[in-house]
C-alpha cells in the first residue's frame, strides 16, 4: 500500500473521529438543553476539579441514555433447560442471536449479558423483563434525594412568606414529636434553609443572587432610579432578598426587632460568647451597580447560623458579613449594597420553644439612597471585633475543607454537616441521664421507637419521669413517667413476672427475671402497684423544647465540637423548669 493511501486513510479515520466528538459535544451542550442537574453535580461534588467534572458529565448522560434491559443472569446458566435459558437471554441480546440457537451460542451469550450488566454504572436506567423501572434505575439514583425527604411549611416568619424545609422521610404511623408552631424550632429549621445553610451548596460554592430583586425591595419613594423591568423574588427564593428583609424588616414572627439599643450589644454579647458550632451558607456573589456615580459594585456575603446558650438563656444567632469591589472606592471590608448584621433570637427563659425577643445590630448599611427602611443606626459594637474575626477565619477554612474533600471534607460533614455518625458522638438521652443521676435519678427502661424517637423511663423516690427525644426535629419532652410505668406492667403480666389476681399481685423479683427486665424496673412495678409511686404534678402537663445549635439534616446525635457543651446548658435549663435538679 502507498504512503499516500496510508495518509488518506489516517484523515479520514480522523475525520470521522472528529465529527464523532463534535456530534457529542453538539448533544451535550446544544441550545435548549436542561443543564441544571449537571450544574447541581458540579457544585455539590466534593473534591477536585476532575472528581466534579466527572459527576457534571454523569448527570448530563444520564438525561441521555436509554433504559437497558437488566435481567439476572444465574450462578450457573449452564444448569438451565435450553428453553429456559433461551427465554431468559434472548429479550437482553445485544447482538444477533439466530432463530435456533444452541446451548453453547446461549451460555456464551448469557456471559457477555452478565459482562455488560456488570460494567454498567449505577447511573444507567434499568427495566425488568416487564419494561418497568428498577429499584437501581437512574431515576431512582438521582431523585433518592427528594424522595428522602419530606416538606414542611413553616409560617412563622411571616415577613419573609411561607418557607418549605425538608425533614427525613418518615413512615405516615411514626411518633413523632412535633415542633412548636411558630417556635424556635421552626425559626431554626426556616432560617437555615433561606439563607442556604442547609441547601446542597456547601460554603466552597459560589451562588449568584439577583441583583434587580434586590434593587425591587426598595420603597419608591426612596429609589429615585428607574428599574426596568421591576422584578421581585420572595426571601425563599434568593438568599440576599432573605437577608435584606431579616436586616431591615421592624418586626419578624410578628414580635418587634429592636436595634442598637444596650440591651441589644449585652444580649449579642452573650450570645457571641455562648455560641455552639457555627455552620456556614455559600459564598453569595452580587454583581450590581451604584445608580449615584454610575459605576458597578461586586460584592461577596456569606451567612453563618450557630445556637447559643448562657446566663440561663438560650436561641439562636445569625452573622451575614462579607467584602465588596466597588468601582471607584476600590475594594471595601463592609458587602456594599447589602447589610451586615447580627441578629439574636432569643427564647421564653422557662427553656420552652417560645421565642420571647427578636435583637438586631446593624454593623454597615448601604446608606439611605439604598438601604430598604431609608437608613440604619450607626452600630458601635468594638467587642465583638476578636470573636466575629474568628468567625470569618472559620468560614474560609470551612469552605476550603469542603472544596478539597479527602480527610478534610469528611471530617467537616461529619462534624458540621450530615455525615455518617461515629463513636465519639453523644447520644441526646445518654447525656440527659448522665446529668439527671447526680441527683438521684435511676434508668429503669429504655427504648426506641420504629422511626428513631428514643424514650426513658427514670425514677427517683416516689416520682418517675419520661424523657423522649425525637432526632428528626431535634425536640425534648420531659412528662410524668407514672403512665409509662403502668403501661409496663402489661408486658410483665404477659412475660409471667407478675401473678395473682385482682386482690392480690406478686412481681417475680427472682435471678431470671432481673436478668431480663432489670431489678430497678421490677422494684418500681411493685412499688406502683402497694401505692408508692406517685404522679409528678409539675410535669403532668409535658415540657418540650427544641434542641438548637444541631444540623437540622443530620442524625440528632451530639457529634460537633461544642454540641455537648451547647447541650448540657439548653438541658440544664429544661431540667431546673421542670423542678428535676434538686433533691427529693
Amino acid at each position: 500500500m502507498s504512503m499516500l493511501a496510508v495518509m488518506v486513510m489516517v484523515m479520514v479515520s480522523a475525520y470521522n473521529h472528529n465529527d464523532i466528538l463534535l456530534s457529542m459535544m453538539g448533544s451535550l451542550v446544544e441550545d435548549g438543553v436542561d443543564l441544571e442537574p449537571a450544574k447541581k453535580a458540579f457544585e455539590s461534588t466534593k473534591g477536585d476539579f476532575a472528581a466534579k467534572f466527572t459527576a457534571a458529565l454523569r448527570a448530563r448522560f444520564a438525561q441521555m441514555v436509554a433504559p437497558e434491559l437488566f435481567i439476572d443472569v444465574p450462578e450457573h446458566p449452564e444448569e438451565l433447560r435450553k428453553a429456559d435459558l433461551e427465554a431468559l437471554v434472548r429479550p437482553a441480546a445485544s447482538g444477533f442471536l439466530r432463530s435456533y440457537p444452541t446451548k453453547d451460542e446461549l451460555l456464551a451469550e448469557a456471559n457477555r449479558i452478565r459482562r455488560r450488566q456488570e460494567r454498567r454504572p449505577p447511573w444507567i436506567p434499568r427495566l425488568d423483563r416487564d419494561g418497568k423501572p428498577t429499584p437501581g434505575s437512574a431515576a431512582d439514583s438521582f431523585n433518592a434525594e427528594d424522595r428522602s425527604e419530606r416538606p414542611l411549611t413553616v409560617t412563622a416568619l411571616v415577613e419573609l412568606g411561607d418557607v418549605t424545609v425538608l425533614l427525613p422521610a418518615a413512615a405516615e404511623d411514626r411518633l413523632e414529636l412535633t415542633m412548636m408552631p411558630g417556635g424556635i424550632g421552626e425559626w431554626e429549621a426556616a432560617l437555615c434553609t433561606v439563607l442556604g445553610v442547609t441547601s446542597e451548596h456547601g460554603p466552597a460554592v459560589t451562588v449568584s443572587i439577583d441583583a434587580q430583586a434586590n434593587e425591587a425591595l426598595i420603597p419608591d419613594d426612596l429609589r429615585w432610579w428607574a428599574l426596568e423591568p421591576a422584578k421581585s423574588l420572595s426571601a425563599a427564593q434568593d438568599p440576599g432578598v432573605a437577608s435584606e428583609l431579616l436586616a431591615t424588616s421592624t418586626s419578624l414572627g410578628e414580635l418587634p426587632v429592636t436595634d442598637d439599643t444596650r440591651q441589644d450589644y449585652e444580649t449579642l454579647a452573650i450570645a457571641l460568647e455562648g455560641a455552639g458550632d457555627w455552620r456556614y451558607s455559600a459564598r453569595w456573589l452580587l454583581d450590581a451597580w451604584d445608580p449615584s456615580v454610575d459605576v458597578g459594585t461586586l460584592a461577596t456575603v456569606r451567612s453563618a447560623i450557630a445556637g447559643w446558650a448562657g446566663e440561663g438563656r438560650s436561641g439562636l444567632i445569625v452573622y451575614v458579613y462579607g467584602g465588596a469591589l466597588h468601582g471607584t472606592e476600590g475594594l471595601i471590608g463592609v458587602p456594599g449594597p447589602l447589610h451586615s448584621y447580627l441578629l439574636c433570637v432569643s427564647r421564653s427563659a422557662d427553656g420552652t420553644d417560645t421565642v420571647d425577643t427578636v435583637r438586631r445590630v446593624i454593623l454597615s448599611c448601604p446608606g439611605e439612597n439604598w438601604c430598604h427602611r431609608g437608613g440604619c443606626p450607626n452600630a458601635e459594637f468594638p467587642e465583638a471585633d476578636m470573636l466575629l474575626t474568628s468567625i470569618v477565619t472559620a468560614g474560609d477554612i470551612a469552605a476550603v475543607a469542603d472544596q478539597n474533600g479527602g480527610w478534610a471534607g469528611e471530617t467537616y460533614q461529619r462534624l458540621y454537616g450530615t455525615g455518617d455518625v461515629d463513636h465519639y458522638s453523644e447520644i441526646v438521652l445518654d447525656y440527659l441521664e448522665a446529668e439527671l443521676s447526680g441527683t438521684g435519678w435511676v434508668e429503669l427502661e429504655r427504648s426506641t421507637w420504629e422511626g428513631g424517637v428514643e424514650e426513658s423511663l427514670l425514677r427517683r423516690g416516689e416520682h418517675c419521669l419520661t424523657a423522649s427525644y425525637d432526632p428528626v426535629t431535634r425536640q425534648l419532652r420531659l412528662v410524668d413517667g407514672r403512665p409509662n410505668l403502668e403501661s409496663t406492667l402489661d408486658m410483665l403480666a404477659e412475660d409471667g413476672v407478675l401473678t395473682g389476681d385482682d386482690d392480690h399481685v406478686t412481681v417475680d423479683t427472682s435471678e431470671h427475671a432481673a436478668q431480663r427486665w432489670g431489678m430497678e424496673l421490677l422494684t418500681a412495678a411493685e412499688d406502683l402497684l402497694l401505692g408508692r409511686v406517685n404522679e409528678l404534678r409539675q410535669l403532668s402537663v409535658p415540657l418540650q423544647g427544641a434542641l438548637l445549635g444541631l444540623h437540622p439534616h443530620a442524625d440528632g446525635t451530639l457529634s460537633a465540637p461544642e454540641s455537648t457543651a451547647l447541650a448540657k446548658e439548653q438541658l440544664t435549663i429544661l431540667m431546673r423548669t421542670a423542678g428535676l435538679l434538686g433533691g427529693e
